[in-house]
C-alpha cells in the first residue's frame, strides 16, 4: 500500500523555503477562550466566532483596526479571560496584557489609543506592557499537523521559557510549516520547529536576534505600507540578506524600500542605520502543485528567488 505524507512531512521532505510565507499584520489580538459555545476550536474558529454568538460583535469591533489579526489562545486547564494586544508596526514593538472580567469589555477598547505612545485603554483601564510572549499553533482540527508538531513545541517552550509566557493558538497560517510560532512583541514568525529548537529560539529572541533558517516573516515592517505580495517579498529578501551579511540582530537592518518592476519582480532594500544598504532582487512565481493542507487537493504556492545585488 502506498503511504501518503502529511502536508508538514512533505514540506520538510522537499525543503520548502520558509522565508516570505507569512502575510502582513500590524496588530495582533490574542483572546483566551476554549470557545465552548462554538464546539471548541474548529477548523475556522475565528471565522465561526465572527458570524454569530457572544464573540461576533466583539470581533467586528476589533476588526475595525487596519491589518489586524485575531487569534484565540488557551492553555491546558485554563479558564480565565486573558487578553493581549501586540503592536508590531512600531520602531519599538510592544505587547500589552489585561485580565478581562467579561469578554464584552472588549467593546470598550479604544482603538484610536493604539496609535498613541501610551498603553491601550479598555474603558478606564490601562493595559500593562509585558516583555515577551510566544504563541504556538496547535489547532489540530484545522490541520492535524498543527497538533502533531505544535503540541511538543508548546510543552518544550513552557518548560524552558516559563508557562506564563507561552500559549497555544488557533490557526496562524501555513500549517504545512508546523510547528509554527509567533514570538512577540516583534511578531517574528517561525516554522518547521521541533522541541530541540526551543532553547536556541528563546535565547536568541531574548538577546534581540532571529533564527533565519526557521524564519517565515514578520507581522509587519515598521513604517512601511506594503501590500501582501510586497510584504512577502521583503520577508524572503530579509532572510537572505541577514544570512549573507551576518546581521542577525533585529535592529541590525531596517527595511528602506520595495519597488515593483512587474511580472513578479521586486527590488528590496534594507539599510543598517550606518549608511550601508543591501539591495536584493526578488522574483516571485508559483511552485508546482503541492499539498498545502492534509487532505486537500495540491495547489501552486508562491515561491521566491532572491539574489543579493549590491552592497553600498
Amino acid at each position: 500500500m502506498q503511504m501518503t505524507m502529511s502536508c508538514a512531512e512533505e514540506s520538510r521532505a522537499f525543503g520548502e523555503s520558509l522565508a516570505g510565507s507569512f502575510k502582513p499584520a500590524d496588530t495582533f489580538y490574542l483572546i483566551e477562550s476554549n470557545l465552548p459555545d462554538y464546539g471548541g476550536w474548529g477548523g475556522g474558529a475565528v471565522k465561526a466566532a465572527s458570524r454569530s454568538g457572544e464573540f461576533a460583535p466583539i470581533l467586528r469591533h476589533l476588526q475595525l483596526t487596519p491589518r489586524a489579526k485575531i487569534l484565540f489562545i488557551r492553555r491546558p486547564q485554563g479558564d480565565a479571560k486573558n487578553f493581549y494586544i501586540a503592536l508590531t508596526n512600531q520602531a519599538e514593538p510592544r505587547i500589552y496584557h489585561v485580565a478581562l472580567a467579561e469578554y464584552a469589555d472588549l467593546l470598550d477598547l479604544d482603538i484610536a489609543s493604539l496609535r498613541g505612545q501610551g498603553a491601550p485603554r479598555i474603558g478606564d483601564r490601562e493595559m500593562t506592557e509585558i516583555d515577551e510572549l510566544y504563541t504556538v499553533c496547535t489547532n489540530g482540527r484545522h490541520d492535524p499537523c498543527c497538533a502533531v508538531y505544535g503540541a511538543p513545541v508548546f510543552q518544550a517552550l513552557a518548560d524552558y521559557a516559563g508557562a506564563d509566557r507561552v500559549w497555544q493558538t488557533t490557526h496562524i497560517g501555513g500549517h504545512r510549516m508546523a510547528a509554527t510560532l509567533i514570538a512577540f512583541p516583534a511578531g517574528i514568525v517561525y516554522g518547521h520547529l521541533d522541541p530541540h529548537d526551543v532553547e536556541s529560539l528563546v535565547m536568541n529572541h531574548r538577546a534581540g536576534f532571529m533564527l533565519t533558517h526557521k524564519y517565515r516573516g514578520r507581522g509587519c515592517y515598521a513604517g512601511q505600507e506594503l501590500d501582501e505580495a510586497a510584504h512577502l517579498a521583503a520577508g524572503a529578501a530579509e532572510a537572505v540578506i541577514r544570512e549573507k551579511t551576518g546581521k542577525y540582530g533585529l535592529k541590525d537592518l531596517l527595511l528602506s524600500a520595495v519597488s515593483d518592476f512587474g511580472d513578479g519582480q521586486r527590488r528590496v532594500v534594507f539599510s543598517d542605520g550606518n549608511g550601508s544598504c543591501y539591495d536584493a532582487k526578488v522574483g516571485t512565481s508559483l511552485s508546482a502543485p503541492r499539498q498545502t493542507s492534509c487532505g486537500d487537493e495540491p495547489k501552486p504556492m508562491p515561491q521566491h528567488d532572491v539574489r543579493l545585488m549590491t552592497t553600498s
